[in-house]
This record gives C-alpha cells, sequence and structure tokens, in this order.
C-alpha cells in the first residue's frame, strides 16, 4: 500500500518542529488580532494584522516543503529498524530511539494534514484587502497544490504510520477549512458579491409581443391602438407610500441588529457600485427621517452594524460560518477533530519523543481551541443575534447575549487629522503626543528628525506618527476614553503613560452631521431626481447661496466692516430710508419711466430736488462703493471660493479655517455653542485634509491636482516661515503672521499661475470671514466643511468605501451610507417603474 517515498534527504527535525509551533501560534494570534483593524486607524495594529497574515501561508508553506523536503527519512521503512508497529501503536526497542536510524519520526507524517488546516486560517481574517479576494482562483490552486504535496507526504508515510485513520480524519479537517476559505474569498469579490446579491433578471414588460400583436391587428383591418394607462405608475408609488412595508417601518419594535440586517440586504447593492429604486429609498427613509426615535447616536449606530454585516461578507468567514451548510462543515471538522484527540491519546505513545508528544498535544488541542473561540465569536456576532431575534424561541438567549457581551467598538470612531501649517513648520501638535516625546516639539530636534527621514526615504512613517493625529468624533466616544482610557499605551514608545486632558468643548460631529443632512433631506424626500442630485451636489453653496437668513445676515455684517475700511459713518435711518428711495426711483426711471404714475413722476421730481444736496449725493455714492466691495467679498470671494475645482477649494478653506482658529475674542452669551461651532470646524476641515493628503483615492472622483496644489502651497509656506525665522524662530504666532501679507492684489495677477499654491488666496478668504461676527463666521465656516463633506462621500465610489473597512473605517464612509438611507445621491436611478401598456380594438 502507498508508494515508496525519495531518497532521505539531510535530517532537518528540529526546523520542521519549529515551523509547526510558530505556525499554530500565529493562527491564535491572527483570530485574536485580525478584528483589530476595524477598530483601529492607527498603522500600528494593522502592521500586526498584516505581518501575522503574510506569515502565517509564509510559514505553513515552509513547513510542508520541510516536510518534503524530508519525505525520505519520514517514510523509511527498514526493517532493521528498532522502531516497530504493533496493535497499540509504537513500542521502544532495545536501543530506546524514537525515530528509524537516520530518519525522523513517522509521528511527522500525522502533522502534515494540520498545515492544511493551519492555511485555512481562522474565521476572523480571510482576506487582508480588497485585492486578496480577487484573487480566489488562485488560492483554489494553491488548495489543490497543496493537498496534493500532503498527499504526497501521507502516501509515502503509509508503510510507517501509526495514526493513519487520525491523519485522514485530519485531512478532512484542513480541507473543510481551506475550502472554506476559498469561497469565502471567492464570495468576498465583486463577482462572487454581485453574483450573490443580484435578484433574477427583469426585462420588463413584453414589448414584442405587445407590437407584434399590433402589427397584426393593424394589417388585418382593425382600428387598433396602445395606451398607456395614465398614472399607473405614480399610483404604484402611492400605493407603496401607503402600504405595509413602510408602514412597519415606522411602527418597527424590531431590535437595532434586526434594522440594520433588513437595511443591509437593501443596501448592500451600492457596495458593487449597483443601483437602488424608489422603494428601497421610500422604506429606508421612513425609519431615518419619520421616526422621532431615530436620534443621531442610533442613526449611526445602525450604520456601524451595517458596515459590520459588510466587513464580515469581505474580510472573514461570514459567507460560510452564517449559512446552515457552514454550520454542518463546522460541526463535521470538530467533530474529527475530537475524535482525533482520542485517538491520539488511545495510542501507546512510549516511542514518541517527549517535545513531539507535547507538539501534537498543542496542535489537536489548539485546533479545538480556536473552533472553540470561533464559535463563541460567532454566537456574540450581529448576525447570530438577528437569527436568536426572529426565533421565539431562541429570544431569550439573544437577551442574555446582549447583558453579558462586552461592547466593543464596530469602527475606530475616529478621523484622522492633519494640519497643513503645523505641518509645513514641522510641529507636531503637543495634545498628540505623551509626556515622555515631548522632546519632539523642540524645532530643532524635529528639523533634523524630518531631514533624516527624507534622507532614508520614512517621512510617510513619520508624519503617521507625529503630524497625523487620530481625535473621536463623538461625545460618547470622548467619554469612553476619558473613564476606561486614563492609561493609554503610545505608539510610537511602547509604554503606557497618563493621557493629558485636552481643554476645549465637546463638538459632537456626528450630530450635527446627521442634524443638516436630515433637515435636507426631508425637503427633497418627494422631489424628483434632478432636485435630489443637486441637492447632494452642494460643497458650500447650500450655505452661501441658499440659506436666506445666513446670506442676509452676512451682508449686512460685510457692510458694516466695510464702511469701517473706508472711513464712512453708519447710516442713520433716516437717511438709509431717504438713499433706499432715491436709489429705487431712480432705477424706476431708467427701466420704465413711461409707465410711471402722476404722482410718482412728482414724488420723482421732489426727489431730485432733494438730491441736489449734497449730503444726499454723498450718501448715494457711498452706498453704490460699499455695495460693490460687499458683492465683491461676498461673491467674489466666499462663493467664488467654492466653485472652484474641489481640491483647490477644500486648501482654501483648511487654511482659512486655521487662521480664523486663531481668533482669541470667542466672548458672549453664546461662546459654548460658538466653541462647538469652533471643534465641528477643525476637525472637519484637518480630517478633509488628511483625505486629500493620504487618502486620495476617496477623492479621486471630485479632487483635480489636489497633490500638485498641496505640494505647491506647502512649499510657499515653508519659505514663508523660514524668511520670518530671523525675528520669530519658533513662529510661536505664524496665523498671525499669515494674516498680516499685504493681499490687496490677487497672487495670480502678480505671479501667474505656473504655481498651483493657494496660500495667500486663502489668506484673503480668512480676512473676508474675520470682517463677520463669531457667531456669523462659524456658522458658515462649518456649513461649507459639512457639504465638503457630504459632496465628498457621495462621488465616493462604493468599492472604495468597502476598501476602507479593514483600516478602522472612515467618517467619510459613515456619511456615504447615511446619505443613501436618507434618499440623497445619485445610487437611485429607478423612478417608478414599469409603464401599463393596452392594446385596444375598437369596433368599427
Amino acid at each position: 500500500m502507498g508508494f515508496n517515498p525519495p531518497v532521505p534527504q539531510n535530517d532537518s527535525d528540529w526546523e520542521i518542529r519549529a515551523a509547526m509551533l510558530v505556525s499554530l501560534t500565529l493562527q491564535i494570534l491572527l483570530i485574536f488580532v485580525g478584528p483589530m483593524r476595524k477598530r483601529s486607524s492607527h498603522p500600528l495594529p494593522r502592521f500586526a494584522v498584516w505581518s501575522c497574515y503574510l506569515l502565517a501561508d509564509w510559514v505553513a508553506d515552509l513547513g510542508l516543503g520541510l516536510l518534503l523536503n524530508n519525505l525520505g527519512n519520514i517514510g523509511r521503512n527498514d526493517l532493521s529498524s528498532q522502531l516497530h508497529l504493533s496493535a497499540g501503536g509504537f513500542k521502544r526497542g532495545p536501543g530506546g530511539g524514537a525515530t528509524t536510524p537516520g530518519g525522523s519520526p513517522p509521528i511527522f507524517a500525522f502533522w502534515t494534514p494540520f498545515l492544511l488546516l493551519h492555511l485555512g486560517g481562522p474565521d476572523t481574517i480571510t482576506a487582508y484587502s480588497l485585492e486578496d479576494n480577487e484573487l480566489w482562483l488562485r488560492h483554489l490552486i494553491g488548495l489543490l497544490f497543496e493537498l496534493f504535496s500532503a498527499s504526497v507526504v501521507f502516501f509515502c508515510s503509509l508503510k510507517s504510520n501509526p495514526m493513519i485513520p487520525a491523519t485522514v480524519l485530519i485531512f478532512v479537517v484542513g480541507i473543510i477549512k481551506y475550502g472554506e476559505r476559498t469561497y469565502s474569498l471567492y464570495s468576498g469579490s465583486v463577482s462572487g458579491f454581485r453574483d450573490k446579491i443580484l435578484d433574477d433578471p427583469n426585462p420588463g414588460p413584453n414589448y414584442a409581443k405587445l407590437m407584434t400583436e399590433f402589427d397584426s391587428k393593424k394589417k388585418a383591418g382593425l382600428l387598433v391602438e396602445v395606451v398607456i394607462a395614465d398614472g399607473e405608475a405614480s399610483k404604484a408609488k402611492e400605493v407603496l407610500e401607503q402600504g405595509e412595508e413602510v408602514r412597519l417601518v415606522k411602527t418597527s419594535t424590531k431590535t437595532l441588529e434586526a434594522m440594520a440586517y433588513e437595511f443591509f440586504t437593501m443596501f448592500r447593492l451600492l457596495f458593487v457600485n449597483l443601483i437602488l429604486s424608489y422603494k428601497e429609498r421610500r422604506i429606508s427613509q421612513a425609519y431615518f427621517l419619520e421616526r422621532d426615535d431615530v436620534t443621531p447616536s442610533k442613526a449611526f449606530e445602525v450604520v456601524e452594524v451595517e458596515l459590520n454585516f459588510i466587513y464580515d461578507m469581505v474580510y472573514t468567514k461570514a459567507p460560510v460560518s452564517h449559512t446552515k451548510k457552514g454550520c454542518v462543515l463546522r460541526f463535521i471538522a470538530t467533530v474529527c477533530l475530537t475524535i482525533s484527540i482520542v485517538l491520539f491519546m488511545l495510542l501507546d505513545k512510549t516511542g514518541v519523543h517527549p517535545v513531539d508528544r507535547g507538539i501534537t498535544y498543542s496542535l489537536l488541542f489548539g485546533g479545538l481551541a480556536l473552533d472553540v473561540v470561533a464559535f463563541f465569536m460567532l454566537l456574540s456576532s450581529n448576525r447570530m443575534l438577528v437569527y436568536l431575534d426572529d426565533t421565539p424561541q431562541l429570544a431569550w438567549l439573544a437577551k442574555a447575549m446582549r447583558k453579558l457581551w462586552l461592547r466593543t467598538r464596530r469602527w475606530s470612531e475616529k478621523t484622522s487629522q492633519l494640519n497643513l501649517i503645523n505641518y509645513c513648520l514641522g510641529k507636531p501638535k503637543a495634545t498628540a503626543i505623551c509626556w515622555c516625546c515631548r522632546w519632539t516639539t523642540i524645532p530643532r530636534f524635529m528639523r533634523c528628525l524630518i531631514r533624516v527621514a527624507d534622507t532614508v526615504g520614512l517621512r510617510d512613517t513619520l508624519d503617521e506618527f507625529f503630524f497625523i493625529q487620530r481625535e473621536p468624533i463623538s461625545c460618547r466616544q470622548k467619554e469612553i476614553d476619558k473613564k476606561n482610557k486614563i492609561m493609554r499605551c503610545c505608539y510610537f514608545c511602547c509604554f503606557w503613560h497618563k493621557v493629558e486632558e485636552q481643554n476645549g468643548n465637546c463638538g459632537d460631529v456626528l450630530s450635527y452631521v446627521f442634524g443638516g443632512l436630515r433637515d435636507a433631506a426631508k425637503k427633497v424626500k418627494d422631489s424628483n431626481y434632478d432636485e435630489m442630485k443637486g441637492l447632494s451636489g452642494y460643497r458650500g453653496q447650500g450655505t452661501l447661496r441658499h440659506d436666506m437668513v445666513l446670506a442676509e445676515e452676512m451682508k449686512i455684517e460685510l457692510t458694516k466692516k466695510t464702511r469701517e475700511e473706508l472711513n464712512l459713518k453708519e447710516e442713520s435711518q433716516e437717511m438709509k430710508q431717504s438713499v433706499d428711495k432715491a436709489l429705487a426711483l431712480q432705477l424706476k426711471e431708467k427701466l420704465a419711466t413711461n409707465n410711471m404714475t402722476v404722482e410718482e413722476k412728482q414724488l420723482l421730481t421732489d426727489e431730485k430736488a432733494k438730491e441736489e444736496k449734497s449730503a444726499i449725493d454723498k450718501a448715494i455714492e457711498e452706498r453704490l462703493v460699499v455695495d460693490e466691495e460687499v458683492k465683491g467679498k461676498l461673491y467674489g470671494i466666499l462663493c467664488d471660493s467654492v466653485e472652484r475645482e474641489f481640491d483647490e477649494s477644500l486648501l482654501l478653506w483648511h487654511i482659512a479655517t486655521d487662521l480664523c482658529s486663531n481668533r482669541h475674542d470667542l466672548q458672549g452669551a453664546r461662546h459654548e455653542d460658538i466653541t462647538r461651532l469652533v471643534s465641528i470646524s477643525e476637525t472637519l476641515s484637518e480630517y478633509m485634509l488628511y483625505l486629500l493628503v493620504r487618502q486620495p483615492e476617496m477623492l479621486s472622483a471630485t479632487a483635480g491636482i489636489g497633490l500638485l496644489r498641496y505640494r505647491d502651497t506647502c512649499a510657499e509656506a515653508r519659505r514663508f516661515f523660514n524668511s520670518a525665522s530671523p525675528w520669530d524662530p519658533n513662529h510661536e504666532d505664524a496665523q498671525r503672521m499669515l494674516l498680516a501679507v499685504n493681499t490687496t492684489k490677487k497672487p495670480a495677477n502678480v505671479k501667474g499661475d505656473r504655481s498651483k499654491s493657494v496660500l495667500f488666496d486663502a489668506c484673503i478668504l480668512a480676512k473676508v470671514l474675520l470682517q463677520l461676527s463669531n457667531d456669523i463666521m462659524w456658522r458658515v465656516v462649518s456649513g461649507v466643511w459639512r457639504e465638503m463633506l457630504t459632496y465628498a462621500a457621495g462621488k465616493c465610489h462604493g468599492s472604495t468605501h468597502v476598501r476602507q473597512l479593514s483600516r478602522g473605517g472612515e467618517l467619510i464612509t459613515m456619511v456615504w451610507f447615511l446619505m443613501a438611507h436618507m434618499g440623497m445621491g445619485d445610487m437611485y436611478r429607478i423612478h417608478e417603474g414599469d409603464a401599463k401598456a393596452k392594446l385596444i380594438v375598437h369596433d368599427q
């Protein structure tokens, strides 16, 4: 039975033993560290997961290669061997050796299928990146090759292997595990994901049949016509509006996980860049817009659970483990492992080396422990909670799991922040560094560190540690950090330190974004597709142009400041009324003199008499000058800044926001509200710059030459700060230094357009914003940033959002999915449905 092994090679027993133990250790690490990457956006946890992921496959392949290389020793069947098989298993000969002369222990053959099991990987990670799923066919071929290699080792050892039944059982487990991984990779690929979620093709009404019948009856001489049923599609919409589905969503008492799963089954189409219909939009709006109990926190939590379902389907073995067939396979694998443990325990292990015995027990019990851990992870998953809630007999178990389950973050709940001015100065924010790393804030040392990093090509790594900060975006997370993370690990020095509390009010970005989206979505809830798409296309225009109340307040503030700049006195109420009347009559005289009544002509004559007075003439002239200046500031600077290319607008408003935040006169009755808006504006500003610089693929559909503009702007900023170093070496007041530059001439008129820097254009924008009161200014700035965030979120492709789920998640992904639920965006293309056509034959 079997076939003869090749010639024995050099002995490598200890290398094989080390490879088996390292492979098992990596599997244990992966099952626990695998989920870390969806909860952390910091590079170090991701690097740990990436290292374990690559090493796990590499070590398993290495172990299999060592076994193949040592095949002659493992399968050697020498009649003079002191180790022989009996009914009980191994028996020691007179020499007491644990191996055949010159050979390796036959127990190595029993270890071979464990490498297949390890190559199958744990449940918590099948793919590190989205691209790994597209290589599912390569993994399938790898499965066949690895299976063939392991089979060669097994068949070569049939004459000396004392554990043939147990080895076969582990082979079954290994094939199941590797097969689960391959199928999960296929399910997570674009084609696999799309095939699983798409409904049957819908050809619509039979157009050819209708027109053929119409043509035949017409040729037969009958008076026939095709009538389109008027309003049938609209009636279908009305039926949906008043239907059972919408009503149930409004009054549903389902758990948060159950509601999230229902929305997940409808909206997962978006992640493969497919479209949705009016039905999905209306059902989702009934929950997110019309229920009073849906708070910002609850709405985003529903979105979090949905995104976790997507993460599980793409990056884990959920496509297998969450199915009945998968549970059956998992049960079979666990039973096989258990039987193998029993068989090995019953085996006479007299001739087995103690080290090999311990390794075998570690492999067996380690595999069983991994299955047990995977079972409990499955039991506490959101998908299992949905299943238990839907099963009345098991609803009690779901309640018990929620009480016993220690809630963990479903994503990082943080935004990465990058400040352009601090970056150009080489000065990390002090609040981002623990007390032991304060030396990095010394300008001279930091400049040396940057110079070294540039030389060795590690500038991006340096930026990740010192210049990119990760801040909580909700009050909830800040409270958790305050209570549970008084001692936090510094990723740079790997020690635990007390975190210094930051001053400032809690600016809940999620609540602010949700409130703005909900108000906007209610306006377009019953509108047509074009209006809905137009509203989601605002990136500042909604705040600066379409908010009439805010626009009027801005105009009043700018008028007041402009008169102060021109050394003009404030108009009295009487003078203001006189000038308004005079200007109105002049305008009417220009437009419609012939249509004026006798009384109006007489009044105009009286007004002309008044205009002869120098005071009125001067007031009118001043008014025209002031209005022209205000118009230039309001439309020529503020509104124009959001009409440019998106990346240019983003850089302009980022620098302007930073310059405005340097204002220290935040006082008055609304101090807390203003501080909240300042915090929100700074968070969104630095987050959007981070996306532009470090995650450009998320803005690729909106950004133009963003990287070029960013580099030129940084170069101009550094040149400016270097020129100011003799007077202020530490640049303690860099923002005020920039605002002090004379910007009466546009930079493009002075420098040309070869350089794409927007540094001093942003200074011009900041100077206009600073002419507004604190309340108005920060309402404008925060409103513009909210629109920029929603605009960028709507333009980013679904597959790009899925890619970010394995990197801790992004706020822009949360906003994009929330916009889809509220009916905003360009993912809705089916407006009503099929038209109803009828063939009518008239009597002659």
